[in-house]
Formats: structure tokens, sequence, C-alpha cells
């Protein structure tokens, strides 16, 4: 079976959720692992900790799309057994020593909004959090795993019809609260556990994108991962993630689009895709009319969202983070500054890492498919 595998031990001497606080059982000395269990591809990101930098010891990636008779690319939905031997193929593949892992968890398996709670004098807020949470969950509590971030804002709000009576207003607090279904939190276990692993914590794929991404910012910045059936936006203000969005289409539809109007298997028109990008060579125009609109749809809701966002917040995005796999198209980043009107990079998630410099220029490519690995091996080593 052919496979697309990106791997690299690092194994010599040289000289850096937002996850559920409850499912961390245990913190390990040594080297930590992070696992990326995307819809297609599954990675690995290995740190060890050494006077407070974060050394990249291995990495590794593989697409699940063959072991479902898929192309390399598209998103596949594997059995347990199926994703099992995946990761294990993966972590030999890559050398792996480390069994101390932080799991993603996809964020369409997770709950995740902001509300606003009731500042009430001498009551725990915990106790009022809990009792709001249950009409916004739209599960019974007892069958989630549940946490919750009081933000830094504060608003407060007339309870008199509107009135601007200062004698009847209440302050709120804002919260982002999580929730998880314990159904899926025992699944990923059963993986991991399969798989040889030890789990120390659980963790929701964007903010562990987010943490490897960003830095300490200010400003509001808006993150785009491109994942494979889909894109998933944040906004991340004062390093908190204050929304999240996911645009229904992914970076297999490109090729899927491409597949179909060439008339060629999937497998070659994800090759084309990856050769030419948003190319301005005469030669390349095809397949460029072909893509295009498809990303101005995609640029287009992103610009929808972040005016939202700047609507209701009144304050300013003027830069983007384009990260996940999907995110290395050719012209890319340039297409995002013409339709967003704002600046726009890539993200280098292997920046946040100490390695040899002679691997500089392939990890700074291939960074944007482990944003979420190493966030979460970063998490790991916190």
């Amino acid at each position: 079976m052919l496979l697309y595998a990106i791997v690299y031990d690092m194994g010599f001497s040289f000289k850096e959720l937002f996850s559920l606080k409850e499912l961390s059982f245990f913190k390990k000395k040594g080297s930590v692992l992070g696992v990326d269990i995307g819809s297609s591809g599954i990675k690995v990101v290995q740190l060890r900790k050494e006077k407070e930098r974060a050394i990249l010891e291995t990495y590794g990636e593989i697409a699940v799309g063959p072991y479902a008779n898929l192309g390399v690319g598209q998103s596949a939905k594997l059995s347990e057994e199926k994703v099992v031997e995946v990761l294990k193929d993966v972590l030999r593949e890559a050398n792996v020593k480390s069994k101390n892992a932080s799991v993603s968890i996809a964020l369409k398996s997770s709950f995740v909004t902001i509300i606003d709670i009731p500042v009430v004098n001498g009551k725990n807020i915990s106790e009022i959090i809990e009792l709001e949470a249950r009409r916004y969950i739209p599960l019974s509590v007892s069958e989630v795993k549940m946490d919750w971030w009081i933000l830094p804002e504060v608003v407060e709000r007339s309870m008199n019809n509107g009135s601007d009576d200062g004698n009847n207003k209440r302050k709120f607090a804002k919260v982002l609260l999580v929730a998880i279904h314990k159904d899926i939190i025992s699944k990923y276990k059963e993986i991991i556990s399969m798989a040889g692993l030890d789990i120390s914590s659980f963790e929701i794929e964007s903010f562990s994108m987010i943490r490897a991404s960003t830095k300490r910012e200010t400003s509001p910045v808006a993150v785009m991962d491109f994942g494979a059936s889909s894109i998933k936006m944040s906004i991340v203000d004062f390093g908190i993630m204050m929304a999240s969005h996911s645009i229904t289409k992914g970076s297999q539809d490109l090729s899927i689009a491409i597949s179909h109007s060439l008339g060629v298997d999937f497998n070659r028109a994800e090759e084309m895709k990856r050769e030419v990008g948003l190319s301005d060579l005469p030669e390349h125009k095809e397949i460029v009319s072909i893509i295009e609109p498809m990303l101005g749809y995609i640029f287009s809701e992103a610009e929808t969202i972040i005016k939202n966002y700047q609507k209701k917040r009144g304050r300013s995005i003027n830069r983007v983070i384009l990260t996940g796999g999907g995110s290395l198209l050719k012209g890319l980043v340039p297409f995002a500054v013409k339709q967003l009107a704002i600046e726009a990079e890539l993200s280098n998630p292997f920046s946040r890492t100490e390695y040899p410099a002679f691997l500089n220029e392939s990890l700074k490519e291939s960074g944007p498919i482990f944003s979420v690995a190493i966030g979460l091996a970063l998490r790991g080593l916190q």
C-alpha cells in the first residue's frame, strides 16, 4: 500500500483547551508527544524541555486516505481499529519514544461558546456557571465533561426594559464554556491506549493550533485552519479564542472540483492542485479558473465573520494567519490579502521550538501541517 508520510527523527543531541483541566491526569518529565488525529492525516510531534526551551526530537505524518482506499489528501472515516493502525504506523516511522501523549479532539466533536453570567456578590461564580451552562449545552450536563474560563471582560446590562437608569443595571461576566461528550473522550482513550500510549491531556484542536500559531498579541487576529473537509476559523483577541466558525469547504473540495472538471482521478487532481495552485502562468489558467471561485467563496465567508466580529466588539482585525495542510496552496497568501484587504501570513509553529539550522527551510514549508500537534506538545511541556 502506498502511503503518504513525512517523518524526521531528531535522534541525536543538540543544544524549546486550552484543555479540559480535570482530564490532565498526570505530568511526566522528559519527552512529550502531541497527537493530532485529523480527518485526512495523523500528525505527531515529540518535544523535550531543556532549560525552558522546547527541543524538537521527531515529527511525522501519514495520510489516512489510502487506509480507506481513497486518495492522499482525502478525508476518510476510519474504524477505531484502523485509526489505531495508522497511529501505530506513524509512531513507528517517526521513531517516537515518548509514551506521554497530549491528544487533539476535533472542534466538531465539541461544544464551545461564550456566555454571559450574572455577577452576584457573595455567590461562588462556579456554581452560577454550572447552573447557567444547562441552558446552553444541548445535552444533559451529566453526559459531558465541562470546563470554562472567565474572560477579562465585564458588561453592564439594563434590567428595566432598556432604561438607562444606573440603578437598574446589572453586571455580567463573559465566560468561555467548553464541553465534550463523555463518549467521545472514552473513544479517544481507547484508541490511544491500544496504540500503546498514555494520555496526559485532551485538548480541542483549535486551542492547540492557536497556541502554536499566535504569539502574545493584544490586537485581534483571525486564524484560518485549512483542513481537508472544512476550514475552521477562529478570532483570537487578547490571546483568547473569542469566536469560532466552520466553513463547509476544504482543501479536498478543490481537488474534487479539478477531478470532475478535467476527468482525472483524485490523486492526479491533488497533484495538479499542489503543482499549480494559484499560478498566474497562462498554461495554468484552466486549473486556476476551477479552484479560484471556490476560494473566493471561502474568503467571502471569512470576510463576513471578520466584519461581524468587528461590528460586535468594536475592535479591528488587521491580520489573518493561515494554517493547516491546505494553507500550503501556492499563491494562497497573496490571494488572502487581496480578498480580505488585511495582512496575511502562513503560520510557522516550528519557530516555537529549537532544531538544527539545516532544517529551517523544510520546517517552515511543512510547519502549517503540524500546528495542532506542536500546540499539543507545547502544552505537554507546561
